[in-house]
């Protein structure tokens, strides 16, 4: 029988319910976020003082604006400067200043140009060096944005939709969707603000995302009274979210195809059962090596993958490089005719993995090539002279309308073609950062895998959602 068609307005009042109930679970408590708030002000009077009052140092991002998780501590500080200085001058003023009066173990992190990172009690604290810039005027870096949003979203954004942004976060890290970082290629913070912003509620998005067709175009200031202009303007993305303070960016680019199609189905989802308690505290089985082994075990297929050293790269350079080289692996074996299903690619504290599953680990010694039909006496002999008789096992002949020869293969082993490019790693299309550590990689295969001493957690979970690729959420 059909389903019985739900009633909107029910579905809304009942996602409304659940929402209060949520946040105040995952809602940091009143004590927790004046706590931050006051540490923050601290900080930044030291830094302010410091450097004279030269730049202004605004505490942005969620927990600036009540919109974080309770387990959040982050505190991110913007040491913002007149656009007249020079990036080398900011950036010199931010560490000297921020070194000489927070006495902490800092951390240089890299993103655009430095700052600084450290651990201070519980709280995650980040000094980021800035220009002082107007809305929709040229940046001079890419972080000069952080303090309009904070002052666009702390005026726009009610209680209660600061309350839905704290639910949708709850509901898309539940889902493995939450952050933009390039492992992840989800939703950050500020898309989901936009987005809560946008369609005034969780409800209200939930309810439209559920039947989004991609390209998705969310245009709060409508910066773009012709959708197709900012399609045209953003031609790679699912989602096309223009930032609200800045015109000429797409805030969601970061979210990848997939997981804007997980996004959807996920809200279809919650929208048919919104009371099912997984969709915010489902409960992840920690990974189990001997399900896992009996798991590849039961594939017919076959689960290949290069174990390498893990190069001494930041994670927004080493994640991508990985994706990209494995990608290109998986051409260089599809283009020797191994058909691969799946790959993945991921890194544990020491090591870095490729995972290929192919149909087969071997394929037959005899290629039978197709030409042209007959009646295409150009093509033949085009073709006939493309496939040197040297090289023909049997043929040229004729079957049916076309031409055909067969041929032997070089490489009918899926091990000796990873092989192959161990040996020349730039002629399968490693990325550079990676050419060194893939010559001296060690190929294994699914067993040889799991038995892996430097498999730690996070590695171990990637595997496991490889092998048994599941997204809860469709499962009826």
């Amino acid at each position: 029988m059909p389903k019985k068609a739900l009633n909107p307005e029910i579905t809304r009042r009942t996602i409304e319910t659940i929402a209060e109930k949520v946040a105040k679970i995952v809602s940091p408590t009143p004590r927790e976020a004046g706590e931050e708030k006051e540490f923050a002000s601290k900080l930044s009077s030291l830094i302010a003082k410091e450097l004279k009052n030269e730049a202004e140092i605004r505490f942005v991002g969620s927990a600036a604006r009540d919109t974080g998780l309770a387990d959040d501590m982050d505190i991110d500080l913007f040491v913002t400067f007149p656009s007249s200085f020079s990036r080398e001058n900011i950036i010199r003023r931010t560490l000297a200043a921020t070194k000489k009066v927070i006495k902490a173990k800092w951390l240089m992190k890299y993103a655009e140009h430095p700052y600084l990172q450290t651990k201070i009690g519980k709280f995650q604290v980040e000094v980021i060096p800035c220009f002082r810039i107007a809305p929709h005027e040229p940046i001079k870096s890419a972080v000069d944005r952080s303090p309009l949003h904070m002052d666009y979203l702390q005026k726009k954004l009610s209680e209660k939709q600061k309350r839905d942004v704290r639910v949708l976060k709850k509901l898309l890290k539940n889902a493995g969707l939450y952050g933009a970082e390039v492992e992840v290629q989800g939703f950050s913070g500020l898309v989901c603000e936009q987005l809560v912003l946008n369609y005034r509620s969780l409800a209200g998005l939930v309810e439209n995302a559920k039947d989004w067709r991609a390209p998705v175009v969310v245009d709060i200031e409508a910066a773009y009274p012709n959708k197709k202009d900012a399609i045209e303007k953003f031609p790679e993305s699912a989602i096309v979210l223009i930032d609200a303070i800045d015109r000429n960016r797409n805030a969601a680019a970061a979210i990848s195809a997939t997981n804007a199609s997980k996004f959807v189905c996920l809200c279809r989802a919650f929208w048919q059962t919104p009371s099912n308690p997984n969709f915010f505290f489902r409960k992840l089985a920690s990974p189990n090596w001997t399900k896992l082994g009996a798991a590849i075990g039961k594939r017919s297929h076959s689960i290949l993958g290069l174990e390498l050293n893990k190069p001494d790269e930041v994670e927004d350079i080493l994640v991508p490089q990985l994706r990209k080289t494995t990608q290109s692996i998986a051409r260089h074996l599809q283009l020797l005719d191994f058909r691969v299903l799946d790959s993945t690619s991921f890194s544990s504290a020491e090591k870095s993995y490729m995972v290929f599953e192919l149909e087969s680990d071997s394929i037959p010694e005899i290629k039978k090539i197709q030409g042209p039909p007959v009646s295409d006496a150009v093509a033949c002999e085009r073709f006939l002279s493309v496939h040197s008789p040297s090289d023909w096992l049997r043929g040229p002949y004729v079957e049916g309308e076309r031409i055909l020869v067969e041929k032997q293969r070089k490489t009918t082993d899926a091990n000796e073609a990873l092989k192959q490019v161990l040996g020349n790693p730039v002629k399968a299309g490693a990325a550079p950062h990676l050419v060194a550590t893939i010559k001296k990689a060690k190929i294994l295969d699914g067993q040889q895998l799991i038995a892996s001493k430097s498999l730690d957690s996070p590695a171990l979970q990637a595997l496991e959602y490889f092998i048994n690729r599941k997204d809860w959420w469709l499962a009826k």
